[in-house]
């Protein structure tokens, strides 16, 4: 059963388990200062697997389509679910990773915010949002060998992604507004949404080639906003012993 506003968080998610988001100085700065999750909308990925379905799937969507004489078509359903589901993208790992420091944070001066699957929940929930809300981890499959897909609702589609993607081990939450009214108007990029920074973060790490400086200065901000977490270097910025 849905209820809207109460995220359904994958039954294969530990509640403990910590999830990472890596984000450059501007991004965090607009995170921390406007204290919003930005959730984005389904077709402004660049992966063109985004919300991909499988030939079965296209076919059996196709078929009800004639069978009950509905004047729409397989490209108009998908393109219509891509501007109707936003998302929200996390790493899981309890430690962080080079490959997704190298990939999003783009930047010495870049950072990360952790949380756990429980804070993120509780976060979400506490919003209040009138959604549909999942809380998925993505599986990652090979779209061109028919693999079957558990899409029910149509937004868990959003829970599959490409293969060549698995590094990621990626976590998501997934706003479903697919119920709209069909000429409802839809948010031109994504939607911000706002959140209690002291219920969702757990702690802030600044990139492992960061100059002390710009720890200083993350430090500064968050004391500035009153968010009281530990904010410390990437262990990788450290020799080994």
């Amino acid at each position: 059963m849905f209820v809207k506003g109460k995220p359904r968080v994958d039954a294969s998610l530990k509640e403990n388990a910590v999830l990472w988001q890596y984000l450059d100085a501007a991004k965090f700065i607009d995170f921390i200062h406007n204290q919003t999750l930005f959730f984005a909308r389904g077709d402004q990925f660049e992966d063109k697997f985004e919300g991909a379905f499988t030939k079965s799937i296209k076919q059996a969507i196709e078929q009800s389509y004639e069978a009950n004489k509905i004047g729409s078509t397989f490209d108009d359903f998908k393109q219509r679910l891509r501007e109707r589901v936003f998302l929200n993208c996390w790493h899981a790992s309890l430690d962080d990773s080079m490959a997704m420091w190298s990939i999003y944070g783009r930047s010495p001066t870049a950072l990360a915010i952790t949380t756990t699957v429980a804070q993120l929940r509780d976060t979400i929930e506490a919003a209040k949002l009138p959604y549909n809300i999942a809380i998925s981890k993505v599986r990652y499959v090979k779209h061109w060998r028919d693999p079957k897909l558990k899409i029910t609702p149509y937004s868990n589609v959003f829970a599959y992604k490409v293969k060549a993607y698995e590094y990621e081990k990626e976590v998501r939450v997934i706003i479903d507004r697919f119920d709209e009214e069909f000429n409802s108007e839809v948010n031109e990029t994504g939607m911000p949404i706002k959140v209690a920074l002291p219920k969702l973060v757990r702690s802030i790490v600044v990139a492992p080639e960061a100059p002390p400086w710009f720890l200083a200065v993350v430090e500064g901000v968050v004391a500035k906003y009153g968010v009281k977490v530990p904010v410390k270097r990437s262990k990788l910025a450290f020799e080994p012993i």
